[in-house]
């Protein structure tokens, strides 16, 4: 009995692009910010490398920077 091929799981050719996320214009990436408190996926500007803050002056989570 032979077995059938399966397609490998690191096929350059079957991987999905990569993603840019944007915050008001400016491209953003995922950073872990770490405090006393807490810590969590937030948001950075790739270009100043400045965190993205909301409307309070908080760092914004990752997953609210990328959908706004």
């Amino acid at each position: 009995m032979t077995k059938a091929k399966t397609a490998s799981k690191n096929n350059p050719t079957s991987r999905e692009q990569a993603r840019e996320f944007f915050h008001k214009g400016q491209k953003i990436k995922p950073v872990k910010l770490i405090t006393q408190e807490f810590s969590f996926l937030a948001a950075e500007f790739d270009s100043s490398g400045d965190l993205v803050l909301d409307l309070d002056g908080k760092p914004m989570t990752w997953q609210k920077a990328k959908l706004s």
